[in-house]
């Protein structure tokens, strides 16, 4: 049978308490922390006086631990910064995509990482992994501010077969551009490919 909490059945069950045996109480237990609040005074305070001081106790207790989480957060989380808008359409005078030395770049860093290689297909995932990234770091140094760049390599084997590529992109024709080349030895053939997009 379950019983409302008021002072009343409050009172009746601090009599009990004190009539029955002794309990043996952990530590921050409700028995506990009752009689600390109502043995810490020099006079003996009512049962309506004893549930206000144990209720503010859980209040004051919980609060401080959602107040001291809620610190915490606050100090680990770093600040955003919000910028304004530029309203740039179009990039500055000399800062458009060089379709010319970006060609000539391709074609270095394809010859200088598949110079002498054989085809392999266990390897040439790696291959072409590895020559994108090498792509993308040296494309840093035409230092294109508000570009974005894609970089695909495509790697197979070479036996005298006809290949045909082909891509397709919606973009402003002012602006963006690719840059591509290709490269083939006895055992491999490679076709490697800039997108530039300018992000307004």
């Amino acid at each position: 049978m379950a019983t409302t909490l008021s002072v009343k059945n409050v009172e009746q069950f601090n009599k009990q308490d004190s009539s029955g045996p002794k309990i043996v109480k952990r530590k921050g237990s409700i028995a506990s922390r009752r009689s600390s609040h109502s043995l810490g005074g020099s006079s003996v305070a009512t049962g309506e006086e004893r549930w206000r001081r144990l209720s503010r106790g859980y209040s004051v207790s919980l609060m401080g631990g959602s107040q001291r989480n809620r610190i915490s957060t606050a100090d680990t989380q770093k600040p955003t910064c919000k910028y304004e808008n530029t309203y740039k359409m179009h990039p500055d005078e000399g800062h458009t995509f060089p379709q010319g030395q970006v060609e000539a770049l391709i074609k270095a860093v394809l010859e200088s990482s598949l110079e002498g290689a054989r085809y392999s297909p266990r390897t040439c995932s790696i291959f072409t992994q590895r020559i994108a990234e090498e792509l993308k770091q040296r494309m840093k140094d035409f230092q294109l501010p508000r570009y974005k760049f894609v970089a695909q390599v495509y790697l197979g084997s070479n036996q005298e077969q006809s290949v045909q590529m082909a891509s397709r992109a919606v973009w402003d024709t002012s602006t963006d551009n690719f840059a591509t080349y290709s490269y083939s030895n006895r055992s491999l053939f490679a076709v490697g490919t800039i997108h530039a997009v300018y992000f307004e």
